[in-house]
């Protein structure tokens, strides 16, 4: 009983002289996947057309991150990248498979600042204690769209086919 008293006596003291408890956050969960689909044709050329018809909403690569929250602020941030994959790449003539090789490279890598953009997302809500959090997933949505401004979605990072 006596120490029940004196941790009573404790918060009222912490709480009258302004300082208030607040648990330590909790770093984001973060989950990251990378899916892949398909692709078979055998020239640059094809590839090109294939890869805009079948990629995801007509591109080349694209990542999609979902930040959610709960309402004691653990935050958790799901990212899913998409890539091209050659389902026989060995049919591919050697500079043809050299320049997909790079290109799926250096997509990834640009896919990845994506990816970051949503990881940077996760962990500024959580710094904010969650409040703003849908002016912060807009910011860096808004990142996205000049990332892929200032790149021309990534050709200027080599995502290219030629």
């Amino acid at each position: 009983m006596r120490v029940v008293k004196s941790l009573w006596r404790a918060m009222i003291i912490g709480l009258v002289a302004g300082f208030v408890w607040t648990p330590a956050l909790a770093a984001p969960q973060i989950t990251e996947t990378t899916k892949t689909y398909s692709v078979s044709e055998t020239t640059a050329r094809g590839l090109r057309s294939e890869m805009r018809n079948k990629g995801p909403k007509g591109f080349w690569g694209y990542t999609r991150w979902d930040i959610r929250w709960t309402p004691g602020c653990r935050v958790s941030a799901r990212i899913v990248y998409t890539l091209p994959q050659h389902s026989n790449p060995d049919a591919l003539p050697d500079r043809t498979r050299r320049a997909f090789d790079r290109m799926v490279a250096n997509l990834a890598a640009h896919e990845r600042l994506h990816g970051q953009n949503g990881i940077n997302a996760a962990h500024e809500i959580s710094r904010a204690n969650c409040k703003g959090g849908a002016a912060i997933i807009r910011k860096y949505n808004r990142a996205d769209k000049e990332l892929d401004r200032r790149t021309n979605h990534g050709a200027r990072d080599g995502v290219t086919l030629d």
